[in-house]
């Protein structure tokens, strides 16, 4: 019930949203899309002028002008691996583009949780399908235009594939070639899990990906994105102010806070490598594979210093991994409410950068999501006996409802 409310409350806002700015022609109201009006303007560039005009500032901020309001301007910060993705959407208008890259990113994301939460029968899908479809983080994505729901496919089908498909599974890891930070824990998770077919896999299509899009642009389009993501990283990563109170990292923590750029990157080094240290431990015990799977992109979210409140829409994966877990080992109170947090704090990170108030909450819970994956994993494996437990066929969302709403029934993972 609470899934619907929040669902027809996102759609309500971002139709009035879209109302306010084309029918209204409030000039002070951008264009849900932004960043899709960013990745729109460098395909058409593309096109029409070559691939090197994608990261050409000038020639970008002419093109967004006819999109955006003359104050806003973003520019093209992605590898022409991602340039080549997007390319086809240069030939559709804005207004198709967003139909079009909007409606391959949902499929691909519920496709993608489907998978995951295969175990559940078909006829009892909908009671998550709705959470899935409401989860803020798809709806911030959506308000902007990003590629989360991308990339969030590309790594939970990773996973999804790993021990029955590793090759495919490789090739899917291979597609964070769009946004390679966010690949960046994969080669070591496969090398603890031992996955050496995947690994193998990750690299050759990783090369091929590379390759294809250097042939298709050329090495100077490759000179021009390392040129631009320098820029960028210096004008807005590192100096970005207001942008930095949208980035739910402790770099952009300490940044947004005032504190340097010296102290900020080595406060997140240091928390990043105590991630990855409690990562590499987990990925080589013997715990069940939901939880390691659970705790990939949980550190990769950690481990990034410049991430902006739309990727947290790869919370789904962490939250689809331990809903399976928590049907078939229980959980806790503490465990479902860390649970709410994670399915609400998108939002919240939206909100905390048109307030400039609240700050971050995602590296708490984060912080929280990692410790009771760490807690699962060291407690004594206890299966819950059928009279005890949900029925088999209880989907993952429905069971985490029944164990809020009664936590009588198990408290231990």
């Amino acid at each position: 019930m609470y899934g619907g409310a929040l669902l027809f409350l996102e759609y309500f806002l971002l139709g009035v949203w879209w109302w306010g700015h084309h029918i209204l022609q409030n000039t002070t109201i951008p264009s849900p899309g932004w960043d899709l009006a960013v990745f729109w303007s460098a395909a058409n560039l593309a096109i029409t002028h070559g691939a090197t005009a994608a990261y050409d500032w000038g020639l970008l901020r002419a093109t967004e002008a006819a999109i955006l309001p003359p104050d806003i301007f973003g520019p093209f910060s992605y590898p022409p691996t991602f340039l080549l993705l997007i390319y086809p959407i240069g030939l559709l208008s804005f207004g198709a583009a967003t139909v079009a890259f909007s409606g391959c990113g949902i499929a691909l994301y519920l496709g993608m949780l489907n998978k995951t939460l295969r175990s559940v029968p078909d006829a009892l899908r909908l009671p998550w399908l709705i959470p899935a479809v409401a989860f803020p983080g798809v709806w911030v994505t959506l308000v902007t235009g990003q590629n989360s729901l991308f990339t969030a496919a590309a790594a939970g089908a990773a996973l999804v594939l790993l021990r029955r498909s590793p090759v495919a599974a490789g090739a899917c890891i291979a597609m964070l070639c769009i946004k390679p930070q966010l690949g960046i824990l994969f080669p070591l998770y496969l090398l603890c899990e031992r996955q050496w077919r995947a690994l193998a896999s990750a690299a050759f299509f990783s090369v091929l990906t590379l390759a294809v899009s250097w042939l298709a642009f050329g090495t100077a389009t490759f000179v021009a994105a390392a040129r631009s993501m320098a820029m960028f990283r210096h004008a807005i990563v590192e100096n970005g102010g207001v942008i930095l109170y949208g980035a739910p990292t402790v770099f952009g923590m300490l940044r947004s806070a005032g504190y340097s750029t010296t102290v900020s990157y080595a406060a997140h080094a240091g928390v990043a490598m105590l991630v990855i240290a409690v990562c590499v431990w987990l990925w080589r015990s013997a715990c069940r594979f939901e939880l390691r799977a659970a705790s990939l992109p949980v550190a990769t979210l950690m481990v990034q210093p410049y991430l902006i409140y739309y990727d947290l829409a790869w919370l789904a994966l962490p939250m689809a991994w331990l809903a399976v877990d928590f049907v078939r080992h229980n959980s806790n109170r503490f465990e479902n409410a860390v649970l709410l947090a994670a399915w609400l704090v998108p939002a919240q990170g939206l909100f905390a950068v048109l307030s400039h108030r609240t700050g971050q909450w995602a590296p708490i819970v984060l912080v929280a999501l990692l410790a009771i994956i760490v807690r699962r994993a060291r407690a004594p494996q206890r299966v819950i006996a059928p009279h005890e437990s949900f029925d088999a066929a209880t989907p993952p969302v429905a069971a985490i409802g029944a164990h809020a709403s009664n936590p009588a029934r198990g408290t231990t993972a």
